[in-house]
């Protein structure tokens, strides 16, 4: 969010820079010292950094009307903690670890500073639709855990995990903080990282969600609920029923939907809606094929039920997109 780190400005009621996109400020003297520092890149994904010290405990309470961010927060050297305002839970940072941060719509991610301890902070932050929209695949070509963070574009599920964050990650961190680089060569250095970062955190995702369905559901299941869904993707344009979908898995409705909330979190016909979805997304912005060729396309019979839809996910209507328009965040309600 390019507005963060001028409101945060505004709040102290000191000055920032802008350098190419990279807002910076230096934390004043007679709250402390140190200094904050925020890029966001095109394909949706900011990077934030933080080198600071207050000389009271201080709060820092994020909240944007419509993005619907996730955070990677990794914490270099210090203490933190952080909560969102509707949940009891405190959860305590310490060196050398990382929280995977995702409030729910209109919630307040809350990070908390202690007083008199250097904090080294750097925490990533991508809001969602805006990298969909940036991805040149459909977002269901992704593996189910992909899918399941980068799918909730209106903040449906809060995300809330902790962990400690490997060697390699912690170089990247340290040569961002060491880069002496200016100007346009840091911004793509920056940038190059960023995605180096967010590369190591997804290996991570693979591994931890591989561990956890072996351990929780039959491979033989697993296997029908893949197959289920890339009959989906295959056959979107034909309308199949949930038991249409579990005949060609080999497996019951029952089984067929608790291994769709599972592994997608989601029910069938709401995975076929978002495969729709994400297909016409991909589509209309490639400028591949008109409204009414989308709708055909993907089976569906109503155009004026497929442009509300669109727009319900995406905040915009597909025929403005088709004329070049951006999509914008979802508007709260």
């Amino acid at each position: 969010m390019d507005d963060f780190v001028p409101e945060l400005a505004e709040q102290l009621e000191i000055g920032y820079q802008n350098e190419l996109g990279e807002f910076s400020l230096q934390i004043p003297a007679s709250l402390g010292n140190g200094h904050v520092y925020g890029i966001n890149f095109p394909n949706g994904i900011g990077l934030y950094t933080y080198k600071c010290s207050f000389k009271e405990k201080t709060q820092f309470r994020i909240c944007h009307p419509v993005v619907k961010p996730l955070r990677i927060l990794y914490l270099l050297s210090g203490e933190l903690t952080s909560q969102f305002h509707n949940s009891e839970h405190v959860q305590k940072l310490k060196h050398h670890q990382h929280l995977i941060a995702a409030p729910l719509d209109q919630e307040t991610h809350i990070i908390n500073f202690p007083a008199n301890t250097e904090v080294n902070l750097t925490y990533l932050e991508v809001d969602r639709l805006k990298f969909q929209q940036y991805l040149s695949f459909d977002l269901h070509e992704l593996e189910p855990v992909y899918y399941r963070i980068f799918n909730d574009v209106k903040a449906e599920r809060r995300i809330c995990q902790v962990g400690k964050f490997n060697m390699q990650t912690s170089e990247v961190l340290k040569k961002i903080k060491s880069s002496e680089l200016e100007g346009f060569p840091r911004v793509t250095y920056l940038g190059g990282k960023t995605l180096e970062i967010l590369s190591y955190m997804l290996y991570r995702f693979k591994k931890e969600d591989h561990e956890f369905f072996s351990n929780n559901i039959r491979e033989k299941d697993l296997e029908a609920i893949e197959k289920a869904a890339k009959h989906i993707e295959e056959n979107i344009a034909m309308a199949a029923t949930v038991h249409d979908v579990a005949k060609v898995a080999g497996v019951n409705t029952n089984k067929l939907q608790t291994g769709f909330q599972a592994l997608y979190g989601k029910t069938v016909n709401e995975y076929i809606r978002d495969v729709r979805l994400s297909k016409a997304l991909n589509m209309l912005s490639s400028g591949r094929k008109n409204v009414s060729e989308v709708v055909y396309e993907l089976g569906l019979s109503s155009r004026s039920y497929f442009s509300k839809i669109f727009k319900e996910k995406y905040g915009i209507s597909p025929r403005k997109l088709l004329n070049g328009a951006q999509i914008q965040e979802i508007p709260s309600d």
